[in-house]
């Protein structure tokens, strides 16, 4: 079973074979969450963190779109992969390793983010704390913090087992991707499968990576939050936010207050 980090580096040349068009999908959700920051009153080429980047899905258009984005993770291997992405698009960010336990900035930043259900691999209250801490630190006074995360309240009391499997086609070749879950009894802890079977001349070709998530409730993330500091936590869901999962969004204190 893969920590994080391996995990991500070992998934990072292949992450874009999950959706059907990679850049088209992160596209859109640069696009969505550039209209959840203005509505929370970012302003146009604000300074934006992205605290666990992956493959750059969001960093890299949110940068497109005039963010003045770094992007960080704990995966070289995705850091890597975000920086031939962006340099494949023309697209300005500064890219690097960090854990984001131990965050640092030389200045402060207008924007923090950690998209795709990212924090809950932080699987202890102390680790999801001192990466909550680290990114308040980061931040500038009145900085916005954003991040999406599974509906854990749901999936844990449906017990969901995981997400069907969907078949892509690029170049005549086909690829099945799924996920298949399996819950501790206390429905604390998910583990998480990730299978891809791909389509080759010769045949077909198997692979399964495997990782573990805190299923963290809405409430406990909000408790966390507020225990780092942060003030005006707002939850959207899908229906409301336009972005494929639930987003949470919070600020830092104002100097003045």
């Amino acid at each position: 079973m893969a920590e994080p980090m391996d995990f991500y580096d070992s998934l990072a040349e292949d992450y874009h074979l999950m959706f059907a068009d990679w850049w088209t999908s992160a596209v859109a959700q640069g696009e969505t969450l550039d209209g959840i920051l203005r509505d929370r009153g970012v302003p146009e080429g604000a300074t934006l963190l992205d605290c666990t980047c992956g493959i750059g899905t969001q960093a890299l258009p949110l940068a497109a779109r005039g963010y003045r984005v770094t992007g960080s993770d704990l995966s070289a291997s995705a850091v890597a992969r975000a920086r031939d992405e962006a340099a494949r698009r023309g697209i300005p960010i500064t890219l690097g390793t960090a854990d984001v336990r131990e965050l640092t900035a030389a200045e402060p930043f207008d924007v923090v983010i950690s998209a795709d259900n990212s924090l809950p691999h932080l699987r202890t209250d102390d680790d999801l704390g001192a990466a909550l801490a680290a990114i308040r630190t980061v931040l500038a006074p009145d900085g916005v913090f954003l991040a999406s995360v599974r509906d854990y309240d749901a999936l844990a009391r449906d017990r969901v087992a995981g997400v069907m499997p969907v078949t892509h086609t690029e170049n005549g070749a086909r690829r099945i991707v799924g996920q298949s879950w399996t819950w501790t009894d206390d429905l604390r802890t998910v583990t998480f499968d990730l299978f891809m079977l791909r389509q080759r001349e010769d045949g077909w070709t198997a692979s399964v990576r495997t990782t573990v998530y805190r299923a963290w409730r809405r409430a406990e993330l909000t408790a966390a939050l507020t225990a780092a500091g942060f003030t005006d936590i707002v939850w959207a869901d899908p229906p409301d936010s336009g972005y494929y999962q639930p987003v949470v969004t919070a600020r830092t204190m104002r100097r003045d207050t």
